[in-house]
């Protein structure tokens, strides 16, 4: 993804653990993001995420991270959200409004050990 795919989001609440409020929010494609940790998802919970969403009910945007391999390929990782992310992929978004966070390798081979892709 470059940074002329990303787009402004919509005005959102800001809960952020990581990012700092005047963070960014994008539309960050649904493809491109890797989430390497199986969901434990309630299905009501996400039901009803798809039904405000298309109400156009605002969300905490998920915290998407990136990283750039030593090959310069970068990789996008996105470990917490998964009943936002969940409601978008059964609703076909092309996207979901999320923050980047810039992330060294090291960062994503604390999360994932030797299952890192570099």
């Amino acid at each position: 993804m470059t940074e002329a795919q990303t787009a402004p989001a919509a005005q959102h609440v800001d809960f952020s653990k990581f990012a700092t409020p005047d963070s960014p929010t994008v539309n960050v494609p649904l493809e491109v993001i890797n989430r390497p940790v199986p969901s434990q998802l309630e299905e009501e919970k996400v039901l009803r995420f798809m039904e405000d969403i298309k109400k156009g009910d605002d969300f905490t945007p998920i915290e998407v991270l990136r990283c750039a391999a030593p090959d310069g390929q970068k990789y996008y990782f996105a470990f917490g959200g998964c009943h936002r992310y969940e409601a978008h992929k059964r609703l076909k978004s092309k996207t979901i409004p999320g923050r980047i966070i810039n992330v060294p390798p090291s960062a994503i081979r604390m999360y994932l050990g030797a299952s890192a892709p570099f």
